[in-house]
């Protein structure tokens, strides 16, 4: 985010985007990568949690705020149809893909969604109504008002373990939205201090949690959780603002 006074070493970012990939794929999972060819001009598509939202094959594209990651949508849509999902979304209201809004419950009964900061709470009924497939098949969605500019996206004060526990970092959202989340799944707060190391920005893998080095306190809480902590080296992302969620969009396959 300040290129001139604090720049990103490439060769060190693609070693650590490595090692990112490496990490899941020792958890189980599959990482498909999107050879962003053609798109020299946008540094942020890196970010592909941002990409999309995905519910069986659909997908919902997202919509920057932003000028500069306008064009990420085209190349997000075209390696989503490629690859047999159909796509949708709305260019009237800003929406940030995975990076705000996530799955809980089981068989994907409720959505969690981030709103306030990069996401228009406008957005929710059309992304309702295209990822549902048929009239029986409805989720309940949560609004969540994201209010500390600090955490900017929801992924970065919310992560989900399982279908009904998560961890967050309270205070980034309003006392409505803490109050609409408690009653719906179990939740294990973190103190400022590791959410601002970007702990809730991780990706799970059964009982493997993959994220940047240094939440120390995290660590002991995912452990007595019964969870595995596994620790990557991101911080040429962090620079900007991203780490192991961020990085990464769930795909159903």
């Amino acid at each position: 985010m300040n290129p001139k006074e604090n720049p990103v070493d490439r060769t060190l970012a693609m070693y650590q985007w490595n090692r990112l990939k490496l990490a899941i794929e020792c958890a189980g999972g599959y990482v498909h990568v999107m050879e962003p060819h053609g798109g020299d001009h946008l540094p942020d598509m890196v970010f592909a949690a941002d990409g999309a939202f995905i519910r069986g094959k659909k997908a919902y594209l997202g919509n920057s705020i932003f000028n500069e990651r306008k064009d990420e949508r085209n190349f997000y849509q075209a390696w989503l149809q490629k690859h047999g999902y159909e796509t949708f979304g709305s260019l009237d209201f800003s929406f940030e893909g995975e990076g705000d809004a996530r799955w809980v419950g089981q068989n994907q009964s409720k959505l969690v969604c981030g709103v306030g900061n990069r996401t228009d709470a406008r957005v929710l009924d059309d992304l309702k109504q295209k990822l549902k497939s048929d009239d029986q098949d409805d989720f309940k969605v949560i609004p969540l008002k994201v209010v500390d500019p600090k955490f900017f996206g929801l992924d970065t004060c919310f992560c989900p373990l399982d279908d009904e526990l998560a961890l967050w970092y309270p205070d980034a959202l309003d006392q409505d939205s803490q109050k609409r989340l408690k009653q719906e799944m179990e939740l294990v707060p973190i103190s400022e201090s590791e959410a601002l190391k970007l702990a809730c920005d991780a990706v799970v893998i059964g009982k493997t949690v993959i994220l940047n080095k240094g939440a120390a306190e995290t660590e002991k809480t995912l452990k007595r959780l019964g969870y595995t902590p596994e620790f990557v080296d991101l911080s040429e992302f962090v620079k900007s603002g991203g780490s192991a969620k961020c990085l990464t969009l769930t795909l159903s396959l």
